[in-house]
């Protein structure tokens, strides 16, 4: 079960992560002798001897024989068939199973927790072995994937990967047990990339994109979970090196690196596999989402807790336990806080429930859109919503228990119950309204958007805190309000801030954008400044509002917007020519001027109008599902929609009124959230919103520095920096100015011409650099790239150079004189070919030939003996037969002829590694020792005709140098002593078998020991 080879991930990353793991409780057990339907169970890879125990353990007074515990795998693997990203299963876990608990969430250490690594998830000849497994009471829930450092792609490369394994149906049942997945290249997050290129992620399974979530420990959690950690235990390390066969590595400077417990891939794993963590995402920080999409598919989504939403969840059961009932979450916009409410209930009603104590979640909005929001939302996760619309409804859930015990018209249990509450229209009648206790309630009441203005004694909710002051109140914001008169700061009015997760986090977490703003172009800035001047002069048009109504400002704004939209599509390329904009008028009537002169417009663009008094609330609600499905452009408003709407595509705000403090950033937001491949969302901004923005920016991060001490520097703008964006620019233009970057075929001669691969490498990185800018470029003034690049060109330019740096690479793995396992990924990577004749049947040849290449890259990379002289020649063959696909032109005769070559050659490597693997299997995985037993038998007179004695021989010497590597591993830095100590091994070993060396050949081979001990032992990260 063990991998061909030991790359730097499996000795620095890999195998000091499962020793982590074991330092968090966790046993390691070794699968190299076990098999699949003997030790365990092989469509569901859940182990028998581990479930088994484990559901004895969980369930004393029941009687479980292996016959019933193999039953009740079967019916786990039953419901792991399910098309549903493993929701059947995942009920399994929560309630049990025929009567049986699976795990027992309160009391972790009655759990059995084991890791295990190269356990094979198989399906016929289809398989993969994720590098590490964590088996909860033996049913294998997480797993995680290494890679060394600096890789190739980095995270990017594992998640597609996952990706493409678990759209597979064959692997759906892998996809479906598994509940928690972790990625780590052991470096710190770059928070500057937007795609999870270096660091360490979760997430959980998906049929779809795999979205990978980071995951940053609070201070205090950090330090609390360092402190649990169990010391290092020498034994347990040797054992778990010496399984692996990397004994040589105990106690050298590297080890004791790659063992430190501040490592990213430590981290991760004491983040979220230390036991009482897991155990509460399995139980409350894993959803289901069942809905129909936009698009009018039927989509189920699992979702796991971001970590803010842990340690939010953390922070209010601290809360509760010191008492307090009542504080705000002032997480930003579009981290999740209606996803976060409904996690909350599920762990509060338990919470409660021991307490003896039946929960009633009231989720109190002030907008009807906003309450058939939150109800789709809530019953999409299985939430079972009753919705008080109006005062009776809503006095009937507060006095009458009885109104909770609605039956949820399914057989599926609701996973929470939740009322949304929208409270706009009784408002008036709070001081009538009186809350009845009875003795097992607890009322637990979010406030959504707590950025309104709930003024102490004057609102609904003031009186309804008077009425039931026993119930617990969480305020949820993006935005709180801060320096309000009359007591009125969302801090006085519901409590002090439990938990904090500002805008900067977000964008560096990847689920919010930048944003950048543009300032309108001067000469339009000009050209509307003498409209209004002209417009004043006349006596009724005095008033501001009724110039910017008029249809003389009103005309040219809009032919200013359309121009804008349509110019920016273009600049973003195909993949995101379908973004939508908003635009926020000044006044009601003149959001209805501005859409009635986007109708001139309709073979370009179509608009719609969203105000309060326009339309039906289905007509508004139908508005909005059609933007969001990409069927209308613009939306025109005016105070609507400026929270609350989440629409991925909104990506253009023109903002055309002055907006203050929370309404403001809460307007901005609508345009941050993730889209495609965009960086940015955007803001055009006609009333100068700079200082305004700085003033509330400011006056947030002093709220903050309230919380956490004076350290502004540690927050961000949610703006870019658009200095930091024309000095990248200004670089692109330096780098790339004596090119004929407007000419690809001179531009191919001028690059092929290079021979600096490092003059390549820039020259690509601006190239890059300017394909992520080149939107921007315009809006800074930078005339002369928009002009100079053809933005056609640009996907044929960056190939071009990429061409060079791999023709450079190529032939510089071919000086080599033969292929090394690095060289040959190198050649079957960048592959061309070329014809004397034309047509299609040529086209079917070359892909069946790029296929017969690629697998026989495959077969001869797999090897790891590369200096056996079978091997080599195999190689040197290879390279002759790819030099000639490569380098000329051939017929189609010629090529078929060259696949049949290539594929004996490719089953020739496969025969040798199959040779390699019995070997290696024999000497428990050993591959040290496989190589010297292939050199001693090659030696011109062997010690030995016979190979079975050769084998005894080599395994006693090796039960007797691992011991002594375990012992003292640093003697291999050593090697005059080392060799002196492993010559008497040696000797007695073969001398056991009544076999006497000469002199020669006990140098020779204590020589071989030791360079594959000692090379084991050097091979650090490259």
């Amino acid at each position: 079960m063990g991998k061909t080879m030991h790359g730097p991930e499996d000795k620095y990353v890999k195998v000091p992560a499962l020793v982590h793991a074991t330092r968090l409780g966790w046993h390691y057990r070794s699968i190299r002798h076990d098999k699949p339907g003997t030790d365990y169970d092989a469509a569901t890879n859940i182990f028998f001897n581990l479930f088994t125990e484990a559901l004895r353990r969980l369930n004393p007074s029941t009687d479980i024989d292996d016959e019933r515990s193999r039953f009740l795998i079967a019916k786990i693997n039953a419901a792991l068939s399910s098309e549903d990203v493993g929701r059947s299963f995942f009920d399994l876990l929560q309630h049990g199973l025929d009567g049986y608990k699976l795990i027992d969430f309160e009391n972790p250490n009655r759990n059995d927790f084991t890791v295990v690594t190269e356990l094979t998830y198989a399906h016929d000849d289809d398989n993969f072995r994720p590098d590490i497994t964590f088996l909860v009471n033996g049913m294998p829930l997480c797993f995680m994937e290494v890679k060394r450092l600096n890789n190739r792609n980095g995270i990017i490369a594992e998640r597609d990967r996952m990706y493409t394994r678990f759209k597979q149906p064959f692997f759906r049942k892998f996809a479906n047990i598994t509940q928690i997945m972790a990625f780590s290249n052991d470096q710190p997050y770059d928070d500057n990339d937007r795609e999870p290129i270096q660091g360490s992620f979760y997430a959980t399974s998906a049929y779809g994109n795999v979205r990978l979530n980071r995951f940053r420990e609070e201070t205090d959690d950090a330090q609390t979970l360092l402190e649990s950690t169990a010391p290092r235990d020498h034994e347990n390390e040797q054992r778990i090196l010496q399984d692996n066969n990397l004994i040589s590595l105990l106690d050298t400077p590297q080890w004791d690196d790659a063992v430190n417990t501040r490592n990213p891939a430590n981290s991760i794993i004491t983040s979220l596999f230390s036991h009482k963590r897991l155990l509460f995402l399995l139980h409350y920080g894993i959803c289901y989402k069942d809905y129909v999409n936009d698009a009018g598919v039927h989509v189920i989504e699992k979702h796991i807790m971001r970590y803010p939403q842990f340690f939010a969840s953390q922070a209010v059961k601290r809360t509760l336990d010191a008492g307090t009932k009542q504080g705000v979450i002032w997480h930003t916009q579009g981290s999740g806080k209606t996803e976060l409410a409904f996690l909350l209930t599920r762990y509060l009603r338990d919470h409660y429930r021991n307490r003896n104590h039946v929960l009633h979640t009231f989720f109190i909005v002030d907008r009807i859109d906003l309450a058939n929001q939150a109800a789709d939302e809530f019953q999409a996760r299985g939430a079972q919503v009753l919705r008080a619309d109006s005062r009776e409804d809503f006095v009937k859930l507060l006095q009458q228990p009885s109104a909770w015990n609605v039956t949820a018209g399914s057989a599926t249990i609701p996973t929470a119950k939740i009322a949304v509450v929208n409270i706009q229209k009784f408002s008036e009648d709070a001081q009538v309204i009186t809350a009845e206790y009875g003795l097992h309630e607890q009322r637990l009441f979010f406030i959504d958007e707590a950025h309104r203005e709930y003024k102490p004694g004057k609102s609904f909710l003031a009186a309804l805190f008077n009425a039931d002051r026993d119930a617990v109140r969480i305020a949820l914001t993006g935005t709180p309000l801060i320096k309000q008169k009359g007591g009125a700061d969302t801090k006085q009015v519901f409590g002090d801030y439990i938990h904090t997760y500002f805008y900067d986090r977000s964008i560096a977490d990847g689920y919010t954008l930048r944003l950048l703003r543009e300032d309108v172009k001067p000469q339009f800035r000009v050209k509307m400044r003498e409209i209004m001047e002209t417009l004043q002069e006349i006596d009724q048009l005095t008033d501001l509002d009724e110039v910017c109504e008029h249809p003389n400002f009103i005309n040219p704004l809009t032919e200013y917007i359309v121009d804008d939209l349509l110019h920016s599509r273009i600049a973003m390329g195909h993949d995101c020519d379908n973004i939508g904009a908003m635009i926020v008028a000044r006044t009601s009537r003149q959001a209805r001027n501005i859409h009635a002169a986007l109708q001139q417009y309709d073979t370009d663009i179509s608009s719609a109008l969203v105000l309060y008094d326009e339309g039906t609330k289905e007509e508004q609600r139908g508005i909005q599902l059609s933007f969001k499905r990409g069927e209308i452009d613009i939306l025109v408003v005016f105070n609507m929609l400026l929270t609350g709407f989440d629409a991925p595509r909104l990506k253009k705000m023109y903002l055309c009124r002055p907006l203050k403090a929370h309404n403001l950033l809460q307007a901005l937001t609508r345009v941050n959230r993730p889209y495609k491949n965009m960086d940015h969302g955007f803001v055009v901004d006609f009333v100068d919103i700079s200082k305004q923005f700085d003033k509330t920016n400011q006056d947030y991060l002093t709220e903050l520095n309230k919380e956490f001490g004076d350290d502004t520097s540690r927050y961000a703008s949610m703006f870019d920096d658009p200095k930091a964006i024309k000095e990248d620019l200004n670089h692109i233009k330096e780098v790339l100015w004596k090119y004929s970057t407007n000419n690809e075929y001179a531009f191919a001669k001028e690059i092929s011409a290079i021979q600096d691969e490092n003059e390549l490498y820039t020259i690509r990185r601006a190239l890059n650099r300017y394909k992520e800018l080149r939107n921007l470029a315009t809006l800074y003034g930078h005339d002369e790239l928009t002009e100079h690049f053809d933005i056609g060109l640009f996907g044929k330019l960056l190939n071009e150079v990429n061409l060079r740096i791999d023709r450079i690479n190529q032939q510089k793995a071919l000086a080599l004189g033969r292929l090394s396992t690095g060289s040959l990924n190198i050649l079957l990577d960048n592959m061309e070919f070329s014809f004397k004749n034309e047509g299609t049947q040529e086209l079917t040849v070359v892909d069946k030939l790029k296929r017969a290449i690629r697998a026989a890259g495959g077969s001869f990379t797999n090897n790891v003996d590369p200096k056996d002289p079978e091997y080599v020649n195999l190689m040197e063959k290879l390279r002759e037969k790819l030099v000639h696909a490569n380098m000329q032109e051939i017929t189609t005769g010629e090529m078929t002829d060259l696949i049949g070559e290539i594929e004996e050659l490719k089953r020739q490597a496969d025969e040798l590694n199959r040779k390699n693997a019995l070997l290696t299997g024999r000497y428990g995985g050993d591959e040290k020792y496989m190589r010297i037993h292939k050199e001693m038998m090659s030696d011109a007179k062997p010690v030995t005709s016979s190979e079975r004695q050769l084998f005894e021989i080599l395994s006693a010497a090796k039960r007797a140098i691992d011991a002594m590597v375990s012992s003292n591993a640093a003697a291999l830095d050593q090697p005059s002593v080392f060799k002196r100590a492993l010559g008497p091994k040696v000797i007695q070993a073969f001398r056991n078998d009544d076999i006497t060396l000469t002199g020669q050949q006990v140098s020779t081979t204590v020589t071989r020991l030791y360079n594959e001990y000692s090379d084991e032992r050097k091979n650090h990260l490259r």
